[in-house]
């Protein structure tokens, strides 16, 4: 924000009061405090810097993805389902564990970034009654054809989370003076982590609700807007792009790879106390 808006230090008010030589000098003083304001540590007048702690829900959305299972037990088979579309449940829903998001970080006044651990809850369903391209063996049958998902052949769930788990770098730009009780600031994050999927599966009549189970790595970026409420409180809204491979999630006697692209909306509250 520009020093000179007239909605914090209107400039006629000045000259109506006072002398032109004075009103000079007091812009001046004004222009060189708010040119500092910009490089100040935003929302609280901290020391070192603050820990912080946020938790909030999401909307996750995903591009269509192959899903690769191998079962190497006697109901062997090794195929792909081409292009497959898979959906979340909906946000912030409670008749099942609902999808939800939490950061814990600590921001580095002299430094002017962050380092945070986040953790989002996804849900992934595999959609039904869609036809995909199935290629690849069943038993001791070739395929290479068109074909329609339905709970008799395949259901596929990350639906106790899909689950990513990363480390961020962040960064946070003032759009607002930070001596006002309520500021706006700019998001900026980068991040690597796993995924840790629980995995619920019924293929070719064959179920497993599965255990929780490092099975690959995702890399995101995330940008969007945090308001400070006082000293010790904000919330925030952000999009969040990602790219999640899954080299390794468990089914009945074998196991599935699967990578997708996925833009995900994130909506938190949540604290921070100076150190």
């Amino acid at each position: 924000m520009q020093a000179t808006d007239p909605k914090i230090f209107p400039r006629h008010k000045i000259m109506s009061v006072m002398k032109l030589r004075i009103g000079l000098f007091i812009l001046t003083v004004f222009l060189w405090r708010s040119t500092n304001a910009q490089t100040a540590q935003p929302c609280s007048k901290n020391k070192k810097g603050f820990f912080y702690f946020a938790f909030g829900s999401h909307r996750i959305f995903y591009t269509p993805s192959t899903i690769h299972v191998i079962r190497t037990s006697d109901s062997f088979f090794d195929f792909k389902l081409i292009e497959a579309k898979g959906h979340d449940e909906g946000g912030l829903k409670f008749d099942e564990a609902p999808q939800f998001s939490y950061t814990l970080g600590y921001y580095f006044k002299d430094g002017k970034f962050g380092i945070e651990y986040q953790y989002d809850h996804i849900k992934y369903f595999v959609r039904q009654n869609q036809v995909v391209r199935l290629k690849g063996r069943i038993a001791n049958e070739q395929f290479d054809q068109d074909t329609v998902i339905n709970p008799d052949f395949f259901q596929l769930e990350h639906s106790d989370g899909g689950n990513y788990a990363m480390i961020n770098l962040v960064k946070w730009m003032p759009l607002t003076p930070p001596t006002r009780k309520v500021t706006l600031e700019l998001i900026l994050k980068a991040g690597v982590g796993l995924v840790n999927p629980k995995t619920n599966s019924t293929i070719l009549g064959q179920h497993r609700d599965d255990k929780y189970h490092i099975s690959g790595y995702v890399l995101g970026v995330e940008s969007g807007l945090r308001i400070c409420l006082g000293k010790y409180f904000f919330a925030t809204g952000s999009l969040k792009a990602a790219w999640a491979n899954y080299t390794h999630f468990l089914i009945w006697s074998g196991y599935g790879k699967q990578q997708w692209c996925s833009g995900q909306f994130e909506y938190m509250v949540g604290c921070q106390f100076p150190l």
